[in-house]
Protein backbone atom coordinates (compact mmCIF):
# COMPACT_ATOMS: atom_id res chain seq x y z
CA UNK A 1 0.00 0.00 0.00
CA UNK A 2 1.86 3.15 -1.36
CA UNK A 3 1.89 6.38 1.52
CA UNK A 4 -0.78 9.40 0.04
CA UNK A 5 0.66 12.48 0.31
CA UNK A 6 -2.14 14.94 0.75
CA UNK A 7 -1.85 18.10 -1.96
CA UNK A 8 -4.09 19.84 0.69
CA UNK A 9 -4.30 20.08 4.64
CA UNK A 10 -6.77 21.45 7.13
CA UNK A 11 -5.88 23.01 10.12
CA UNK A 12 -7.70 23.29 13.47
CA UNK A 13 -10.59 25.94 11.88
CA UNK A 14 -10.70 23.78 9.13
CA UNK A 15 -9.05 26.31 6.73
CA UNK A 16 -7.43 24.64 4.01
CA UNK A 17 -3.32 24.77 3.72
CA UNK A 18 -1.51 24.43 -0.05
CA UNK A 19 1.49 22.08 0.59
CA UNK A 20 2.64 22.80 -2.46
CA UNK A 21 5.90 20.58 -1.70
CA UNK A 22 4.49 17.64 -0.72
CA UNK A 23 2.43 17.85 -3.92
CA UNK A 24 5.29 18.30 -6.41
CA UNK A 25 6.95 15.20 -4.38
CA UNK A 26 4.21 13.31 -4.61
CA UNK A 27 3.63 13.75 -8.59
CA UNK A 28 7.30 13.27 -8.95
CA UNK A 29 6.98 9.76 -6.87
CA UNK A 30 4.15 9.05 -9.36
CA UNK A 31 6.34 9.85 -12.47
CA UNK A 32 9.75 8.92 -11.55
CA UNK A 33 8.89 4.62 -11.68
CA UNK A 34 7.31 5.17 -15.11
CA UNK A 35 9.55 7.62 -16.46
CA UNK A 36 11.99 6.21 -18.88
CA UNK A 37 13.39 9.41 -20.61
CA UNK A 38 14.66 10.12 -16.66
CA UNK A 39 17.06 6.38 -16.60
CA UNK A 40 18.51 7.76 -19.69
CA UNK A 41 18.97 11.07 -18.10
CA UNK A 42 20.35 9.60 -14.92
CA UNK A 43 22.42 6.92 -17.13
CA UNK A 44 24.21 10.13 -19.22
CA UNK A 45 24.73 11.94 -16.01
CA UNK A 46 26.46 9.36 -14.82
CA UNK A 47 28.56 8.63 -17.68
CA UNK A 48 29.48 12.42 -18.22
CA UNK A 49 30.51 12.70 -14.47
CA UNK A 50 32.54 9.95 -14.45
CA UNK A 51 34.17 11.45 -17.72
CA UNK A 52 34.57 14.81 -16.26
CA UNK A 53 36.26 13.49 -13.13
CA UNK A 54 38.58 11.53 -15.27
CA UNK A 55 39.49 14.81 -16.93
CA UNK A 56 39.64 16.74 -13.92
CA UNK A 57 41.72 14.54 -11.29
CA UNK A 58 45.55 13.43 -12.20
CA UNK A 59 46.21 9.98 -12.37
CA UNK A 60 42.70 8.61 -13.32
CA UNK A 61 42.95 8.09 -17.06
CA UNK A 62 41.17 6.32 -19.77
CA UNK A 63 43.34 3.53 -21.38
CA UNK A 64 42.15 3.49 -25.12
CA UNK A 65 39.63 5.76 -25.07
CA UNK A 66 36.70 5.70 -28.04
CA UNK A 67 33.59 7.29 -28.05
CA UNK A 68 31.09 4.26 -27.98
CA UNK A 69 33.11 3.54 -24.28
CA UNK A 70 31.16 6.66 -23.33
CA UNK A 71 27.80 4.87 -23.25
CA UNK A 72 29.30 1.86 -21.70
CA UNK A 73 31.04 3.41 -18.76
CA UNK A 74 27.49 5.46 -18.72
CA UNK A 75 25.69 2.10 -18.22
CA UNK A 76 27.85 0.16 -15.95
CA UNK A 77 28.51 3.61 -13.32
CA UNK A 78 24.80 3.99 -13.84
CA UNK A 79 24.21 0.52 -12.70
CA UNK A 80 26.61 0.85 -9.46
CA UNK A 81 25.45 3.94 -8.52
CA UNK A 82 21.75 2.32 -8.66
CA UNK A 83 22.37 -0.51 -6.97
CA UNK A 84 25.39 -0.64 -5.11
CA UNK A 85 25.50 2.42 -3.90
CA UNK A 86 22.13 2.62 -2.04
CA UNK A 87 23.39 -0.43 -0.50
CA UNK A 88 26.81 0.81 0.63
CA UNK A 89 24.76 4.06 2.33
CA UNK A 90 22.66 2.33 4.23
CA UNK A 91 25.61 -0.24 5.51
CA UNK A 92 27.47 2.98 6.62
CA UNK A 93 23.87 5.31 7.88
CA UNK A 94 25.36 5.30 10.95
CA UNK A 95 28.89 6.71 10.28
CA UNK A 96 27.28 9.40 7.81
CA UNK A 97 26.31 11.66 10.46
CA UNK A 98 29.31 11.17 12.68
CA UNK A 99 32.06 12.02 9.77
CA UNK A 100 29.93 14.77 8.37
CA UNK A 101 28.76 12.97 4.86
CA UNK A 102 32.78 12.04 4.75
CA UNK A 103 31.24 8.32 4.11
CA UNK A 104 29.36 9.76 0.99
CA UNK A 105 33.21 10.53 -0.64
CA UNK A 106 34.29 7.19 0.48
CA UNK A 107 31.23 5.37 -0.96
CA UNK A 108 31.38 7.45 -4.27
CA UNK A 109 35.57 6.22 -4.35
CA UNK A 110 34.63 2.53 -3.76
CA UNK A 111 32.11 2.82 -7.19
CA UNK A 112 35.10 4.55 -8.81
CA UNK A 113 37.00 1.25 -7.75
CA UNK A 114 34.10 -0.99 -8.67
CA UNK A 115 34.16 0.68 -12.18
CA UNK A 116 37.74 0.36 -12.55
CA UNK A 117 37.86 -3.26 -11.40
CA UNK A 118 34.76 -4.26 -13.53
CA UNK A 119 36.46 -2.26 -16.64
CA UNK A 120 40.14 -2.88 -16.33
CA UNK A 121 40.67 -1.83 -20.14
CA UNK A 122 38.83 1.49 -19.64
CA UNK A 123 39.25 3.28 -16.58
CA UNK A 124 42.78 3.21 -14.61
CA UNK A 125 44.03 4.60 -11.66
CA UNK A 126 48.02 5.16 -9.92
CA UNK A 127 47.05 5.41 -6.35
CA UNK A 128 44.29 5.39 -3.52
CA UNK A 129 44.24 8.73 -2.95
CA UNK A 130 43.18 9.79 -6.40
CA UNK A 131 40.12 7.31 -5.70
CA UNK A 132 39.51 9.61 -2.72
CA UNK A 133 39.49 12.76 -4.83
CA UNK A 134 37.38 11.29 -7.49
CA UNK A 135 34.80 10.31 -5.18
CA UNK A 136 34.70 13.67 -4.38
CA UNK A 137 34.63 14.97 -7.68
CA UNK A 138 32.44 12.53 -9.39
CA UNK A 139 29.63 13.39 -6.38
CA UNK A 140 30.02 16.86 -6.42
CA UNK A 141 29.60 16.85 -10.59
CA UNK A 142 27.17 14.30 -10.33
CA UNK A 143 24.84 16.34 -7.91
CA UNK A 144 25.28 19.37 -10.04
CA UNK A 145 24.71 17.91 -13.11
CA UNK A 146 21.44 15.79 -12.04
CA UNK A 147 20.16 19.48 -10.17
CA UNK A 148 20.72 20.92 -13.42
CA UNK A 149 19.01 19.03 -15.99
CA UNK A 150 16.04 18.06 -13.27
CA UNK A 151 16.79 14.46 -12.31
CA UNK A 152 16.24 15.01 -8.48
CA UNK A 153 13.05 15.40 -6.39
CA UNK A 154 11.88 18.76 -5.54
CA UNK A 155 13.37 20.18 -2.62
CA UNK A 156 11.85 23.63 -1.71
CA UNK A 157 8.74 24.89 -0.96
CA UNK A 158 7.35 27.04 -3.40
CA UNK A 159 4.14 29.05 -2.83
CA UNK A 160 0.61 27.56 -4.52
CA UNK A 161 -0.94 28.60 -7.33
CA UNK A 162 -2.54 31.77 -6.60
CA UNK A 163 -0.56 32.86 -3.15
CA UNK A 164 1.74 35.40 -2.81
CA UNK A 165 5.13 34.46 -1.58
CA UNK A 166 5.47 35.67 2.07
Amino acid sequence: MALRVPDEVTDEAGVQLAVPAAADRHRWAKLTPRNWRLFVVRFFVAGLSVVLTVVVVPGLGFDGWRLGQFAVIGLVYGLLSALVKPALEFLALRFLVATYGFVVVLVNALLLYLLAWTLPTVLVYDRVWQLLLGGLVAGAVGMFLETVVGATQPVLDRPAKGESPS
